[in-house]
């Protein structure tokens, strides 16, 4: 549920390109490890990739995790079981359809659950639908006074 579709695509969750270049910074950090004065440059599609392209991909996955931690726990709270409380976070934050579980798995749906978990729910969906740092950029004072 987690993993979306490719660089461009309108899927939700955490982009296949992402996690390339997640997997390419923790390659990299190992080498930095092992060879302490080694000089290594990340490379995707023939390109270097910056250090700030880096940071930005990592706080991504940080936040969206974060999100999904919160989304869980909220659902939780208001009495869901604990398999519909994470399914339901990650089917909403990644915008994938159904969960997992007898209440929102293949052959349930969401219209039994409580008012709150809904709302809870569609918050996760236009976090993920919009991508997290649109969202985030709105509250943002530096963003609306430049």
């Amino acid at each position: 549920m987690f993993i979306g579709g490719c660089a461009g695509s309108t899927t939700c969750g955490v982009k296949i390109f992402r996690i390339q270049i997640l997997y390419l910074f923790i390659l990299n950090q190992l080498k930095k490890i092992i060879y302490p004065k080694g000089i290594f440059v990340i490379k995707y599609d023939q390109g270097s990739v910056d250090d700030k392209f880096i940071a930005s991909i990592i706080s991504f996955i940080y936040f969206y995790f974060v999100i999904f931690f919160i989304l869980a726990a909220l659902l939780s709270l208001t009495g869901l079981d604990f398999i519909t409380a994470i399914s339901g976070a990650a089917t909403s934050i990644s915008n994938v359809g159904p969960g997992l579980g007898p209440i929102i798995g293949p052959n349930g749906d969401f219209s039994s659950l409580p008012n709150i978990s809904k709302w809870i729910l569609t918050v996760g969906m236009i976090l993920g639908r919009l991508e997290l740092f649109a969202i985030l950029v709105l509250f943002l004072p530096s963003f609306w006074r430049n």
